[in-house]
């Protein structure tokens, strides 16, 4: 079975979405950038969450809350 890309709307997160994203998950954005996670950085700054989704050979997905 074929799992379909989680697509990421930056307008419409929280952060219980989020952290519901694991390590080998697939994940896709609205500027067309999609792949396979294969390391998530969560970063606490300034009263700002930033979360750093590393992408298999296809780069990061960065959302800042």
């Amino acid at each position: 079975m074929e799992k379909t890309a989680t697509l990421i709307k930056r307008a419409s997160l929280n952060v219980n979405q989020l952290d519901n994203i694991k390590i080998g998950d697939l994940l896709s954005d609205e500027y067309g950038k999609s792949g396979k996670v294969c390391e998530i950085e969560k970063v606490n700054r300034h009263g700002e969450f930033h979360y750093y989704f590393k992408l298999f050979k296809s780069g990061t997905i960065l959302i800042i809350l």
